[in-house]
């Protein structure tokens, strides 16, 4: 038995133009009956998207450096240059540094020339299932993230994270 017959049927049953008539028609039905009664995408997105506060560490910068970042304002990805939040805080500690002594050991000592700052962003992320961004950009906790802003040019690790939006579902 061959799929089209000399009339021109399906498995000898069917007008092959019916056929597609009848299957567009099902799919026609099918779009309209998911866009009517579906998910509503753009609310589910939105329930997404939570407040965030996180805290990079900037280590062994230069006092001017951190005191440009203290300055504030919005912080921005350096690779893609997407706002990943605006700066509430900046704390800076003395840095620690590995020195070698006279006798050839290595010595961890607080030094006065380089400091470690500790930025603190607030934003919005969006959160999924296995993933955090904000603006596009990935954040996690121990991330390395070169960031700048008006005042400076850092790199940092991703410290701590906050949602305050609630827990993840």
């Amino acid at each position: 038995m061959r799929f089209l017959d000399e009339r021109g049927r399906v498995l000898g049953k069917f007008n092959i133009v019916d056929l597609v008539i009848v299957l567009v028609l099902v799919a026609v039905g099918t779009w309209f009956a998911y866009a009517r009664f579906g998910r509503d995408l753009k609310a589910e997105m939105a329930a997404r998207e939570q407040p965030i506060e996180y805290c990079i560490v900037v280590m062994g910068v230069r006092p001017t450096t951190a005191e440009a970042l203290q300055k504030g304002g919005k912080a921005f990805e350096f690779k893609t240059g997407a706002e990943i939040g605006a700066i509430k805080d900046v704390t800076v500690e003395p840095a620690y540094i590995w020195t070698v002594t006279d006798k050839g050991t290595w010595v961890r000592t607080q030094t006065d020339e380089r400091v470690d700052a500790f930025v603190y962003l607030e934003a919005t992320a969006r959160v999924g299932e296995n993933v955090i961004t904000v603006n596009g950009v990935e954040i996690r906790v121990g991330a390395s993230i070169g960031f700048t802003t008006k005042w400076a040019q850092a790199n940092g690790n991703i410290m701590t994270m906050n949602l305050l939006g609630g827990e993840i579902e």
